[in-house]
């Protein structure tokens, strides 16, 4: 049975794929920064047949990703999808492109899992901070890292545990896009990846 050209692509390209190759790094997890607002740290979700923006709450699928990114029309981001990967599709076949979006199910659980992750990844960087920066005789001048690790360590596992036992309305508040303290932590971590890459860039550069 011969396809149109949105069956085809929504088919054959993810819409981590068509990030990829449209110039955006994604990161681990499928996390970017989204094209779509003045992104600090990433907030776009890619899955396989949709993405979603925590920060902006922007959704859809691949040919409505594409579409958005260029500012063209969703006919038109299909075929550029389709000529750029090289697809083959039925020109007679009848354009219909049924809008595919997350879910609100869906998108609750995408920003659940990336709150706790947030979370998760921030409290073993200050164990580690605990661990490797403690001071060993009174008079050792105190590193910058251990301090942060004394004065965010309890407030983060209070969140976390608040995550674990709280209800699904209480959840969704700590898991809002709006969280200043979910958005100020995930902004760390990108600071801290980004102080690392530096390193480790002077590093073998020596």
């Amino acid at each position: 049975m011969e396809q149109s050209v949105f069956e085809v692509v929504k088919q054959s390209v993810t819409t981590k794929a068509a990030a990829e190759h449209y110039g955006i790094e994604v990161k681990r997890g499928g996390m970017a920064k989204c094209p779509f607002h003045s992104d600090q740290s990433p907030s776009l979700k890619l899955n396989d047949d949709y993405y979603y923006c925590f920060g902006c709450g922007a959704t859809g699928d691949v040919i409505d990703f594409v579409a958005r990114l260029f500012q063209i029309g969703n006919k038109e981001a299909a075929e550029r999808i389709a000529a750029d990967f090289g697809l083959q599709y039925d020109t007679h076949v009848p354009y219909v492109l049924p809008k595919r979006t997350a879910t609100a199910v869906q998108i609750a659980k995408q920003r659940e899992r990336y709150t706790y992750g947030v979370l998760t990844r921030y409290h073993s960087q200050l164990q580690e901070w605990l661990a490797r920066y403690a001071p060993e005789n009174p008079d050792d001048e105190i590193d910058s890292r251990y301090l942060e690790a004394i004065h965010q360590k309890d407030y983060v596992e209070y969140l976390m545990d608040t995550f674990l036992s709280s209800s699904l309305e209480e959840r969704a508040l700590i898991c809002s896009e709006r969280n200043p303290d979910i958005r100020r932590i995930a902004h760390r971590l990108v600071q801290l990846t980004n102080e690392n890459r530096q390193i480790s860039t002077e590093f073998l550069s020596r």
